[in-house]
């Protein structure tokens, strides 16, 4: 887990990189509403259309593009940013990665250049 005071300043680009790393968008029962809402489809047409089985078998995860980008990435945009899922809405308070947000190195490199 990121250091509280990185992330009390991090700020979001929108840059959309965190949208082409490779892994799972997982969904929550609550993630298929809200995103079948916002798509105005029933919730089975969403779950046909746009998720698949992920790896632990217990849970949906988002399709992908060829390129392995989320396919709801549209240039450096979530075409479903305001019904986006709760995976996509905790980042990077409640999960991140070592590496690959721009955002989120600079400040660990700033924070190491004080260490």
């Amino acid at each position: 887990m990121l250091d509280q005071k990185i992330l009390k300043e991090f700020k979001c680009s929108g840059c959309g990189d965190c949208c082409r790393w490779g892994g799972f968008v997982l969904l929550t029962e609550n993630d298929v509403r809200r995103m079948a809402s916002h798509l105005e489809l029933a919730e089975q047409a969403f779950i046909d259309v746009h998720t698949r089985l992920a790896p632990n078998r217990k849970q949906l995860a988002l399709l992908d593009q060829e390129d392995g980008s989320c396919a709801f990435l549209k240039g450096d945009q979530c075409s479903v940013y305001e019904a986006r899922p709760e995976q996509c809405r905790t980042f990077p308070y409640a999960w991140s990665v070592p590496e690959g947000c721009p955002e989120l190195d600079k400040l660990l490199a700033k924070q190491k250049s004080i260490e």
